[in-house]
């Protein structure tokens, strides 16, 4: 008799710790004075804006890939193909904020690095497409992350973040990319 089990679905989730952190994080910092955020609903964001103005970016782009180029290195490597940036917003929750269920579209990528972190912080809180065999859930919540840690899921997946229940800013700066 033989059998077989294998996964049926199966998503990654991938995740990396930046290099030279403290250092990337304050070039990080100078490039996000260029792109300040405005309040969109319930949190902080330069999205719109960026997404109306494609040169603005496009530089964003450019200056966020030369910051974390070892990163993208990484990346591209892990996926055997170059990546495009689609584009890139920071969002920032301050005490009470919040992002409802979303997701990024059906094809490609969604990362988020997480910059301004405290370990009260919420983090991304995914829904799974299908339910937990055993629990019966569909919410799986982002191993412990920190300062740092840039999160790739695909685009796909729906996920929100809880309200920000501290007085700590959390900032991230997410972006979109494919694989060309």
């Amino acid at each position: 008799m033989q059998y077989f089990i294998e996964p049926l679905f199966q998503i990654e989730f991938f995740k990396i710790k930046s290099c030279f952190w403290q250092r990337k994080k304050k070039l990080l910092n100078k490039l996000l004075q260029k792109h300040p955020e405005s309040l969109i609903l319930d949190f902080y964001s330069n999205r719109e804006k960026n997404d109306k103005e494609p040169t603005l970016n496009e530089s964003f782009i450019k200056d966020f890939v030369e910051i974390f180029k070892e990163e993208f290195q990484l990346i591209s490597t892990k996926y055997n193909s170059k990546i495009k940036l689609d584009s890139i917003w920071s969002v920032t929750y301050k005490k009470n904020q919040f992002h409802v269920p979303h997701n990024h579209g059906s094809t490609g990528y969604a990362a988020i690095l997480y910059v301004d972190m405290n370990k009260t912080s919420p983090v991304t809180t995914y829904i799974r497409p299908w339910n937990n065999t055993e629990t019966d859930t569909t919410v799986f919540t982002d191993p412990p992350v920190e300062e740092g840690d840039l999160v790739i899921v695909p685009q796909f997946l729906t996920h929100f973040t809880h309200p920000n229940k501290t007085s700590f800013k959390k900032r991230i700066v997410s972006f979109d990319f494919h694989l060309i």
